[in-house]
Formats: C-alpha cells, sequence, structure tokens
C-alpha cells in the first residue's frame, strides 16, 4: 500500500498545472481533474476523477468518485462507487456503491450502501456502513453503525494493531488484533469471534474468543474466524 502511495505523490510531482476537461453526453457528463493542486466543487451527471499531490473533490457526483493524492480531502455525494487513495485522507458524504479506500492516515465519517474496503496505518471510521466491512489498520478508532458483517484485521510491524470499538456492530464480525478496547458505547448483535492477545473487557457474552498467544493476525489461521458466519 504504502507503494501505491509514493508512485501517486511521484506522479503528481509530475504534473505542474492544473488541468480540467469534461466529456459525454449531457445525461451522462464526467469531468477529470489534474495537477499539483487539484480542487473543484463539481455537480456531474457521470463519474469524477481527481488527482494530484492536494486534492479537495466536493459536490454530488451521480457516477464514480475516483480521487488519488498525497493529500486528500472530500464532502461528495457519490451515487457510484468510491476509490480513494493518499498519505492522509479525509472523507465525508454518502455513497450508494461499494468504497476502496487506501491510505496512511484516514477519517471517514459517511453513509455507505454497498461492501466498504479500507486498508490504513490509522484509521478513524464514523458514520453509517450498510453492507459488508473490511478493514485491515494498525491503529483504528470504530465508531457508527454496521448493518452487516464487520471484519478487522490488525496490521503492524511488531504486533498485530490496536483497536477501539465504540459503534454498534449489528450484523455479526470477525475482529483479530493484538489490543483490543470496547467501550461502553459498544453495541454487538450477531454471531462474533474476537481474536487478541487478552480477552476484550465488554465483549459479548455470546462471542467466541481466540488467544492470538503472540501470533500475527495476517499468521492466524482459525476454522472458525474465517467462517464465522
Amino acid at each position: 500500500m504504502l507503494r501505491n502511495l509514493m508512485i501517486i505523490s511521484v506522479s503528481a510531482m509530475a504534473v505542474s498545472a492544473c488541468t480540467y476537461s469534461s466529456y459525454g453526453p449531457e445525461e451522462h457528463r464526467s469531468v477529470e481533474s489534474a495537477g499539483l493542486v487539484s480542487s473543484r466543487n463539481v455537480d456531474v451527471t457521470g463519474d469524477a476523477e481527481f488527482a494530484g499531490m492536494i486534492v479537495r473533490a466536493d459536490g454530488e457526483i451521480d457516477g464514480d468518485l475516483d480521487v488519488a493524492g498525497a493529500t486528500v480531502r472530500s464532502n461528495a455525494d457519490v451515487g457510484g462507487d468510491l476509490s480513494a487513495a493518499g498519505a492522509r485522507l479525509r472523507f465525508t458524504g454518502t455513497v450508494a456503491g461499494d468504497a476502496e479506500i487506501a491510505a496512511a492516515t484516514a477519517h471517514v465519517d459517511a453513509r455507505i450502501e454497498g461492501h466498504t474496503e479500507i486498508a490504513a496505518a490509522r484509521l478513524r471510521l464514523d458514520g453509517e456502513m450498510r453492507g459488508p466491512v473490511e478493514i485491515a489498520a494498525a491503529r483504528a478508532n470504530i465508531r457508527g453503525r454496521y448493518l452487516e458483517s464487520f471484519e478487522f484485521q490488525g496490521e503492524g510491524r511488531n504486533k498485530s494493531g490496536d483497536l477501539t470499538l465504540a459503534g454498534e456492530f449489528l450484523g455479526g464480525g470477525a475482529i483479530c488484533a493484538t489490543e483490543i478496547e470496547i467501550t461502553a458505547s459498544a453495541r454487538f448483535e450477531g454471531s462474533f469471534v474476537f481474536a487478541s492477545d487478552t480477552r476484550p473487557e465488554g465483549m459479548p457474552t455470546s462471542a467466541e474468543f481466540v488467544d492470538l498467544n503472540g501470533r500475527e493476525c495476517d499468521r492466524f489461521v482459525h476454522d472458525s474466524f474465517r467462517n464465522h458466519g
């Protein structure tokens, strides 16, 4: 992931001037913006693509939104899918389709209807995810509501991440991290399995617990974890 972010940054540096173009029929008008600074507030009936060192993409996009840069900020209502990548990334708004997000540091506060996939070193997640959620992160604070399955895999150089759960997890899930903190505001429904070095306080009594015993999540193989439901 970090290699991809470096490629994005170097590519963006090669573009010194901002370029902006639109194409397609009026009923499906799409836009592209690229440059060292790529910043637009748009209202388009098609897709939107933004790339640069500094990216700011706001507005209403009826189709897909694709944003990539070193620093990415977007407040948008997306009628299709979201693809977002950056060293520092912040997204707020709505996504009617699926979302794929990759960042070193990510802050997401959104309503996402489809499948959500996030890879980040540091993550703060809030909002409402109505489809399945898959996360790989080293350090994460998870708030908001999750209506379908929630899967978390902790990552890190020497251990498998720190995770704070403070949301509503209503569709079951599988959660693996070296350290898991469950706050008083967290709520769980459905079948869950937790894998950690120590049993988390506040874990649902019906949930299954597996002791990592020093193992890393990406090397962890357990049938009930991988096939939790």
